[in-house]
């Protein structure tokens, strides 16, 4: 695996001396300070692609360079690739990459290779709770991929109906088992894709949004079932979502999203819905009530900030997942609800990577709630029957920048393990930035955070931080 990073960071640094005139490269590098309770409240880490631990004070430190793509470049080839590399001191000390890739476009298609943070889903990407199925939650995992990382024309010259795809397959490494013939496999997979639509023109005043994204963690399967299927056979059924001996091969988990957007003359609002599906129920409708629904108003032009001050975007976010298809599950009736959202029967990690939910993070695992809450056994969480609302804003005022996050749950357990009453749970953040020098390329930053209720412990932190980033020609 090293050998691995060492031959990335090579292949970047020389085509970056080479073909200097086709890209730009664009550096960032951070410092962090937390001091806080046994553990981080909840949004100093969650949405933090892994990089910030979850117990206690730390000092982080983070580094990158990527070279992007020009877009005023004619080129039909051109060429990306980055590397972020962060180094944690504290309780959890740990030294990791969060990106670390090469990739290659022809087109509007693009050939991708190693890990990379992203963002998955119709939603709001900075203020948001998370996408239910894949969101930014977790430490970005090696994979190959193919994608359009832009909407295409399927008219071509006219943009009133376009697409981006993406397909790819990744590894997970070792697992965990406690359902078949073994207690542990020496390799799982991810495998993801997605489709999403938009009607309208760039230009048009409403734009519309349709799509799905499925995604299925696997491996192992000759090993854990007797007569199980050879790797080939298994990534068929897969991909394809069938089923074999009554059961889907895999862990399966994907939404279905819809949305608008509207441009006014000072404002946008953007509305989304991402439905969830995992073993059918959304099919017949049973676990229609489950998923994340979104609002989002957001100012247009940012880049003439009024010295007063100025509310950038507002966010307002509900979450449900209390329904998994109803309380019963029968193969003699062909009822399957309990769909025990991030679990799995075989796979001790459930929907999780290096022990981080890649779905939302308001489905926690069990090692960070209160302890007396936690259950022995092999679930990932204890706790996937969620309410919850969540307003999110960016604020301007004179030279800083404020951004707010405040949420509240209600938690009611799992099926087999339900909270009576329920629990309550509030997380705040509140972030204040600003830049410093003239040359607007250094950033100070402090955030507050705290976690008041009865899910977690009740957490505090204070986090400071500078932040220095910028185009290098």
């Amino acid at each position: 695996m090293r050998k691995y990073f060492y031959l990335l960071l090579g292949l970047v640094t020389c085509y970056s001396n080479a073909y200097p005139q086709d890209s730009t490269l664009f550096y960032s590098a951070t410092l962090l300070g937390a001091a806080s309770t046994p553990d981080s409240p909840f949004w100093i880490n969650a949405n933090s692609y892994g990089a910030i631990p979850y117990k206690g004070s730390f000092l982080s430190a983070k580094a990158s360079i990527h070279k992007i793509y020009n877009p005023n470049n004619p080129r039909f080839f051109q060429w990306s690739g980055g590397i972020e590399g962060i180094a944690n001191a504290g309780k959890q000390s740990s030294i990791f990459f969060t990106d670390l890739f090469i990739a290659g476009k022809a087109g509007p298609v693009e050939l991708s290779i190693g890990q990379r943070k992203e963002f998955i889903g119709l939603a709001d990407s900075l203020l948001t709770t998370g996408s239910i199925a894949m969101s930014a939650n977790y430490r970005p995992y090696p994979k190959i991929q193919i994608s359009t990382p832009q909407f295409v024309n399927i008219i071509p010259g006219n943009d009133i109906f376009t697409f981006k795809f993406s397909y790819s397959d990744g590894l997970l490494g070792s697992a965990g088992v406690h359902y078949g013939n073994v207690t542990n496999v020496p390799e799982i997979y991810l495998h993801q894709k997605s489709l999403y639509l938009k009607l309208g023109k760039r230009r048009h005043k409403l734009n519309l949004y349709a799509g799905f994204n499925h995604q299925a963690i696997w491996g192992g399967e000759d090993k854990i079932f007797t007569g199980g299927l050879k790797k080939a056979e298994a990534y068929e059924y897969v991909i394809l979502g069938k089923s074999w001996l009554s059961s889907r091969v895999g862990n399966h988990l994907g939404t279905i999203d819809i949305g608008a957007e509207w441009k006014g003359r000072d404002w946008t609002l953007f509305v989304y819905r991402q439905s969830i599906y995992e073993d059918g129920s959304l099919a017949n409708l049973s676990n229609v009530a489950d998923g994340l629904n979104g609002i989002r108003f957001k100012r247009k032009d940012q880049r003439e900030k009024d010295p007063g001050l100025t509310l950038n975007t507002i966010l307002f976010e509900f979450v449900y997942t209390k329904n998994q298809g109803g309380a019963v599950f029968d193969f003699n009736t062909g009822t399957f609800g309990q769909d025990n959202y991030f679990n799995h029967y075989v796979y001790n990690q459930g929907w999780s990577y290096k022990g981080r939910t890649l779905g939302t993070p308001l489905i926690a695992p069990q090692n960070v709630i209160r302890k007396n809450l936690t259950d022995l056994g092999t679930s990932y969480t204890v706790n996937n029957q969620i309410i919850a609302y969540h307003l999110g804003a960016d604020v301007s005022w004179k030279k800083i920048n404020f951004l707010f996050k405040g949420t509240y749950s209600m938690n009611f357990g799992t099926y087999k393990n339900e909270y009576d009453p329920y629990l309550h749970q509030t997380a705040l953040l509140i972030r204040a930035e600003t830049v410093i020098f003239n040359k607007k390329t250094d950033h100070l930053s402090v955030a507050l955070a705290t976690d008041i209720g009865q899910f977690y412990p009740n957490n505090a932190a204070i986090m400071l931080g500078w932040r220095k980033s910028g185009f290098i020609k």
